[in-house]
């Protein structure tokens, strides 16, 4: 089942399942809450300071706190954060593949799939990524695409017109817009346009 790493919210059955999860991850490091950080040990967020701050004011886990207290996500904490994800799920008989473009794929381990599985399958994945990674991905991510914070409209339509898929008359205006109602004038899943959405500086990934 095709996940985005940022769900929107779902209905949660199922509390004691959630409880069961939770039990079992705190044995491992990831207990929690931590809550603030010092402005210094962020420096090197640079213009992402502000989120990491957010994230750790917001109350996460022990394990994530220490990987987001020094401003920075590196790919081996990302990796550590995902494997602690996916063995927690194991526990309760899910797995988890990441997408090296975002998002992943939810699975069930005995390989059935009911009709109730999302139900089912979502509070453990919420309790899990509670506890080792409700922002690693997402800030690594973002850090990753973005590192100096560039304006969104303005990095991404350069993109599309270097690209071909634009004209010079197609404005970053425009692109909010069409972003907003969901619909775009250009074909949206080419992959130059895929590519812009992922990388529109072109630092990260191979075309």
């Amino acid at each position: 089942m095709r996940r985005e790493h940022r769900r929107a919210s779902a209905v949660v059955a199922g509390a004691a399942v959630v409880s069961l999860v939770l039990t079992a991850c705190a044995s491992d490091g990831a207990s929690g809450p931590h809550r603030g950080s010092s402005s210094a040990s962020l420096h090197a967020a640079g213009p992402w300071a502000d989120e990491f701050r957010e994230a750790l004011d917001h109350g996460v886990s022990a394990y994530e706190a220490a990987v987001l207290d020094d401003g920075q996500v590196t790919v081996a904490e990302l990796e550590d954060a995902h494997d602690r994800v996916s063995r927690c799920l194991a526990d309760s008989g899910y797995g988890i593949e990441y997408d090296p473009d975002g998002g992943f794929d939810l699975t069930a381990l005995d390989g059935r799939y009911p009709d109730d599985f999302f139900e089912r399958s979502d509070p453990v994945l919420r309790a899990c990524e509670e506890r080792y990674d409700e922002y690693v991905t997402m800030l690594f991510e973002e850090t990753r695409r973005n590192p100096e914070k560039q304006d969104e409209a303005k990095i991404t339509v350069a993109c599309l017109r270097r690209a071909g898929l634009v004209g010079k008359d197609y404005t970053e205006r425009k692109w909010r817009t069409e972003g907003d109602a969901g619909v775009f004038s250009f074909d949206e899943y080419a992959p130059a346009a895929v590519q812009c959405r992922l990388d529109p500086l072109g630092v990260w990934r191979e075309p």
